[in-house]
């Protein structure tokens, strides 16, 4: 392998770059040079070629990497899904609604409540406020009263 003599690798690397050279003769000589210098340590051209084609020794078959691609897609779908759903999708780390899903639910039913309450509540969501602790309070018993659930 290349990168297991650094003075080869760095022979080879000043090859490479000869290549872009605008000159045809000087970009023939630097293949020739890149031809012996790893014919010399016992390689040829893959020993350049593969590394490229997969990083870190790992080669990943098309047919793999499009099956990644598609779940990793799907995952993203989803996740974006779940952020514009509601409740179900804001839970806190104690396992409880958070207090956005709360108002949130609450805005939803809020023809069976108080609206300028709710609206109120739902509006600080969007500008990061927190409600009081007795604000978190009433809105989570209007939650469960109008049937409110954490999954």
């Amino acid at each position: 392998m290349i990168a297991d003599d650094p003075i080869v690798a760095k022979r080879i690397a000043d090859c490479v770059r000869q290549l872009s050279s605008p000159n045809d003769g000087e970009i023939i000589a630097a293949g020739r040079a890149l031809q012996r210098t790893l014919k010399a340590n016992g390689l040829d051209i893959h020993a350049v070629a593969d590394p490229l084609e997969a990083p870190n020794g790992k080669h990943i078959p098309e047919e793999e990497m499009q099956r990644l691609w598609d779940a990793a897609y799907a995952r993203g779908v989803q996740d974006t899904e779940n952020r514009q759903h509601g409740v179900d999708d804001f839970i806190g780390t104690d396992g409880k609604p958070t207090w956005e899903a709360v108002a949130l639910f609450l805005q939803r039913n809020k023809n069976r409540l108080d609206p300028k309450l709710i609206d109120d509540m739902a509006a600080r969501t969007a500008w990061g406020h927190e409600p009081t602790e007795r604000q978190h309070r009433y809105l989570h018993s209007l939650f469960y009263k109008l049937g409110g659930k954490i999954t």
